[in-house]
């Protein structure tokens, strides 16, 4: 009996196995699952989808079609819609041998009441930025009232993005950066998504150094919640 209980544990860590080396996307139904592109297919919502902590990700359209969002949605599921709203969409659309749909979205218009939602480009990993020179236009804090990023508008841009400091170089920021200051960031792009603000979703910039009038600070880990570290002409700020 202990013997055959082994056996079927085995068995299912074999299945399981299997599942992952098969590449089949998280949540897409298995091995079994089919997939193919969809593009402007309408239809109408009839529930909302809630993920493992209560919280609504998605929408149930029609009977067996659920349109799964990405993390960086702003704003939160409901300002995209509701039941009863009418729904165009496109995206990667996988299908169980049961004949339910999961949508991943890639685009999404609500025709009701003409909320829109574009999926942000994903990339295999992080583009370098800069240098850039811009301006200050609000900071931004962490928990304990440390300076964690600023919001940035490059010079010749229309919109801002966010620009990742980490809260460990706030004691070099925080005399030198003030909203309207003139500033050069380099750093790179971040691949792990969007910072949301009123507007909608923002690009993010994890910074590596920052140069402020004649002094410039070097950010050790990108961004990424790391120190300031030692520059040219010594640790912290340098001239």
């Amino acid at each position: 009996m202990h013997r055959l209980w082994i056996a079927a544990a085995f068995a299912v860590l074999a299945i399981g196995a299997g599942s992952l080396l098969n590449g089949q996307p998280y949540g897409t139904g298995g091995p079994s699952t089919t997939s193919t592109t969809v593009s402007g297919v309408t239809g109408t919502i009839t529930q909302l989808n809630y993920g493992p902590n209560g919280t609504a990700d998605g929408f149930l359209v029609g009977t067996n079609t659920l349109l799964e969002f990405g993390p960086s949605l702003c704003g939160g599921i409901g300002s995209l819609g509701a039941v009863g709203n009418a729904v165009t969409y496109s995206g990667n659309e996988f299908t169980s041998t049961s004949g339910f749909e999961s949508v991943q979205v890639t685009s999404f218009t609500n025709t009701t009441t003409n909320a829109t939602y574009t999926a942000p480009s994903s990339t295999s990993g992080a583009a370098t930025y800069g240098p850039t020179s811009g301006a200050v236009k609000q900071l931004n804090y962490g928990p304990g009232g440390a300076i964690d990023g600023f919001l940035f508008t490059a010079s010749g841009a229309s919109s801002a993005i966010f620009v990742s400091t980490g809260p460990q170089a706030s004691s070099s920021l925080t005399s030198l950066l003030t909203v309207g200051a003139t500033v050069s960031v380099t750093g790179n792009a971040s691949s792990h998504g969007s910072a949301c603000s009123s507007t909608g979703a923002l690009e993010v910039v994890n910074a590596t150094s920052l140069t402020i009038g004649s002094q410039t600070v070097v950010i050790s880990g990108g961004g990424f919640g790391g120190g300031f570290g030692p520059g040219p002409g010594g640790p912290g700020p340098h001239r």
